[in-house]
């Protein structure tokens, strides 16, 4: 251990239950900070800071070639782009109750070697998908209690292993749904969703969006636009919508599958002139990490950009609440775009990132009556918008299967409920007074949550779409 805030990973995934096993399957390890508050971080890879001069670089490169880990040379250019180098560092293994699993524990003297020399290294935080079913440990300090929390989310299947399945419900279509207004010198905005990606079919020769509505008659005007390359891919570990079941066998939709095509249809709800770009950053699971959120948003903007307005229906928390270099990367990132973000679903004030960070619109979740049950708060949380019951696309047609025994029927709607649903409609506000009033989205956004505007205590301003 060193004395950095940053560097204070104990290993330690008991008290979480079934969960544990499910987070090893998905190289996730489990730590807790100074305080003994949870934190989620791949493994295997750290985060360093590669900004400054030949001299810095070279020391960075020296610590690195002592490594063993898989350093390619790829993460090498992109550190060149945006200042950040992800750097694999040897995943330790050890038996722990007669089963391998992941050790974040390992990788402290990974960093406290960087930041011997001075050189500012994170590490690569696991960011989970913002809905409601997260459970409500990864959210606060664990206690002295040695028997694991409830985590109701969890189910058993007759292969005995512990699985996680999706809270979203089949439903039917919304009785309305907006038109384009095709107005005559606007300017469509650009919106950038980055999630699970989005369910594509075949049309001849390209993909199209699976759903319906999110087509669009007219190829040269696309209500989606799918980048360059994108293409269905059969594996199962893929970072798509393309594949509903992951690699447990229990039939059912995985924890966050289809996430990613559900928050496309909300922004096209509520701003159906925007075009809207979805990418891939989790895994049906609803995990990815902050490496890959960096890579897709340089790979986006330059294949797709500019945008306007960024997703980001996720989140994590960081170590001892220091967002540390993703404070310095991300504004970097998006430019002149507007980030929007999940504030989470653990009814919790601790800062959820990136939706805590400045210049980040954090959105939490409402309910009929005033917050919704699950949302996360605090004066980090910049706006609200309803979250309980959203109806938006899904699945064309799914039947989930448990026991053997046909289940749930997915047709093309689901309704779903969490921030991660919040901060679409944000975003799709955002984009609709962009559209309207022929603005900037960041014009835009500063008439949105003008003092004129109803704001409610720890959860900002109100943004009732």
């Amino acid at each position: 251990m060193t004395d950095d805030s940053r560097t204070i990973i104990h290993d330690f995934p008991a008290r979480i239950g079934g969960l544990a096993e499910i987070l090893r399957r998905r190289r996730v390890g489990v730590g807790v900070d100074s305080r003994g508050r949870i934190v989620l971080a791949r493994p295997d890879s750290i985060q360093v800071d590669f900004m400054g001069g030949t001299k810095r670089r070279t020391t960075i490169l020296g610590l690195v070639e002592q490594l063993d880990g898989d350093n390619e040379k790829a993460d090498l250019v992109e550190a060149r782009q945006t200042g950040v180098l992800t750097v694999r560092v040897p995943a330790e293994v050890s038996n722990g109750g007669g089963e391998s699993r992941w050790r974040l524990d390992a990788l402290n003297d990974t960093v406290a070697r960087f930041h011997a020399n001075d050189i500012s290294a994170d590490l690569n935080h696991v960011v989970f998908g913002a809905h409601s079913a997260i459970p409500q440990v990864l959210g606060g300090a664990l206690t002295g209690s040695s028997s694991p929390p409830a985590t109701p989310i969890t189910v058993a299947t007759p292969e005995n292993k512990a699985v996680l399945i999706t809270t979203a419900e089949p439903t039917v279509a919304p009785s309305y749904l907006r038109r384009r207004l095709d107005l005559a010198g606007h300017r469509r905005p650009r919106v950038l969703v980055i999630d699970t990606g989005l369910r594509t079919a075949s049309q001849g020769r390209q993909n199209v969006p699976e759903h319906a509505y999110l087509r669009s008659a007219d190829r040269r005007e696309p209500a989606v636009h799918l980048h360059r390359g994108w293409r269905k891919n059969p594996d199962v570990d893929a970072i798509d919508d393309e594949d509903e079941h992951d690699d447990d066998g229990s039939g059912t939709l995985d924890f966050e599958a289809g996430h990613g095509t559900f928050i496309t249809g909300i922004v096209r709800q509520v701003c159906p002139d925007a075009i809207v770009c979805p990418a891939g950053v989790l895994s049906s699971f609803g995990e990815g990490s902050l490496a890959r959120v960096r890579s897709t948003i340089r790979r986006m903007s330059r294949s797709c950009g500019p945008f306007d307005v960024v997703v980001m229906s996720f989140g994590t928390f960081c170590a001892n609440d220091d967002p540390g270099l993703l404070g310095t990367w991300m504004p970097r990132l998006l430019g002149d775009a507007i980030g929007v973000a999940a504030a989470g679903n653990l009814q919790s004030s601790r800062p959820y990132f990136p939706a805590a960070l400045p210049g980040i619109i954090g959105v939490g979740g409402l309910d009929h009556g005033g917050p919704a049950w699950f949302t996360n708060f605090g004066s980090w949380v910049d706006a609200c918008a309803p979250a309980v019951n959203v109806v938006s696309t899904f699945f064309h047609d799914v039947t989930e299967t448990l026991d053997g025994k046909p289940g749930r029927r997915f047709r093309e709607w689901a309704r779903w409920s969490g921030t991660s649903f919040a901060a679409p409609k944000v975003a799709g506000a955002i984009a609709q007074e962009m559209y309207v009033s022929k603005v900037d989205a960041h014009e835009a956004w500063r008439r949105l949550s003008s003092t004129a505007h109803l704001r409610m205590p720890d959860l900002g301003v109100v943004v009732n779409c």
